[in-house]
């Protein structure tokens, strides 16, 4: 069972996760639920979870088989995809290719390969509590900047899920737009 911190934690992030899921639906082409296509590639951004190591969310995109020359494998666009992915600055801590097969109808299946990207954030890469310590200071002051957040009392915890919700966007921003960058070259370099 996890904590009311875990729960606090974990809302303020799909928060965060919201707000970029609906910037990239609006500035891409919508798709279902938390999905979002750019130049035939369909990405999705999954739901925040607590962890053990501190809060986790999924990328995901799909693999555009229909578009791959006839000598490049998915397993190779993966694998391209994938190395640059653990160049990156802040690394998934997995990266897999899943397969997904769905049953239209008797005679029909639809089958789609996927690059799935596991990020997880630290208490520690959420917040800086020196950062915070310094904000609650000067809101002593001036009071009026302090946001509203029902159960939480001390102005400490409510910049703290400001701050989480605020670094979930930004870094899973990042972690999107460096994936879509990652399709990108891979489509110039195996796509026809």
């Amino acid at each position: 069972m996890s904590t009311f911190k875990d729960q606090l934690f974990q809302e303020y992030a799909t928060k965060g996760l919201d707000r970029l899921r609906s910037e990239l639906r609006n500035k891409y082409k919508p798709k279902k639920e938390n999905r979002f296509d750019y130049k035939n590639i369909t990405y999705e951004i999954g739901a925040i979870k607590t962890c053990r190591e501190g809060l986790e969310f999924e990328i995901s995109s799909k693999i555009p088989l229909e578009l791959l020359s006839t000598n490049t494998s998915k397993k190779k666009y993966f694998n391209y995809v994938k190395d640059i992915m653990l160049k990156k600055d802040k690394t998934p801590l997995t990266v897999n290719m899943e397969n997904i097969v769905t049953t239209l109808s008797e005679n029909e299946k639809k089958e789609r390969d996927y690059v799935k990207l596991t990020y997880v954030y630290s208490e520690d890469e959420l917040y800086n509590s020196d950062e915070i310590t310094k904000n609650v200071e000067r809101l002593k002051k001036n009071p009026a900047g302090i946001p509203a957040i029902s159960g939480v009392t001390t102005i400490f915890g409510k910049l703290v899920l400001v701050s989480i919700e605020e670094t979930i966007y930004k870094n899973a921003k990042e972690n999107i737009n460096s994936f879509i960058d990652a399709n990108e070259e891979a489509r110039k370099k195996y796509c026809s």
